[in-house]
Formats: structure tokens, C-alpha cells, sequence
């Protein structure tokens, strides 16, 4: 049992991990990716869309979720997944 539950986060405390950051991302045909960068990289070409899914949760909330997820290929090799907030709008990088 935690001492006080409602005690301010601190490096002691737990924290998210795998944070959302915002990402650049060009759509081409279909509108799906075809550069794309984040966390300070800059955007490259897209050489392959791995995976594409599509995730909506708590559309009975105030703030429902509807995210277009995509596994990208860049062109350096690294790989990037990238989503496009469907309700909010944007584009964002989340690690896994």
C-alpha cells in the first residue's frame, strides 16, 4: 500500500511510459504516409507500410479515442509507428 496516494509524482512514483510525441508526416495516395519524421529526426521517404490498424475506445466518453495507426519503413531503415488522430487531428509517433 502506497503511504499517500495523492503525493505529487516524483522519480519514486510511477510514470507513462511510450508518450505520444507529434510527428511530420506527408500523406501520398490513399493518404497514407509517404514521409514521414519525428523526435528531432528529420522526415524521410516512406519505403514500406508494414502494418495499418485502426484503434477506437471510449466513444462513450467525453474524449473518445479513434486512432489510424501505421508500422512504418523509413528510408535510413529505422522503423517509425506514426498515428493520425481521427478525432483531434494530427499526426503523432508513440514508441512500443
Amino acid at each position: 500500500m502506497e503511504q499517500d496516494p495523492r503525493a505529487a509524482a516524483g522519480p519514486h512514483r510511477l510514470r507513462p511510459l511510450g508518450q505520444p510525441v507529434p510527428a511530420q508526416v506527408t500523406t501520398g495516395a490513399g493518404g497514407q504516409p509517404a514521409r514521414a519524421g519525428a523526435r528531432g529526426r528529420s522526415c524521410q521517404e516512406v519505403v514500406e507500410v508494414q502494418e495499418t490498424w485502426r484503434v477506437d475506445e471510449g466513444w462513450w466518453r467525453p474524449k473518445p479515442i479513434s486512432r489510424l495507426y501505421y508500422r512504418l519503413v523509413l528510408a535510413d531503415g529505422q522503423h517509425l509507428t506514426v498515428y493520425r488522430d481521427l478525432v483531434g487531428g494530427g499526426w503523432w509517433a508513440q514508441r512500443y
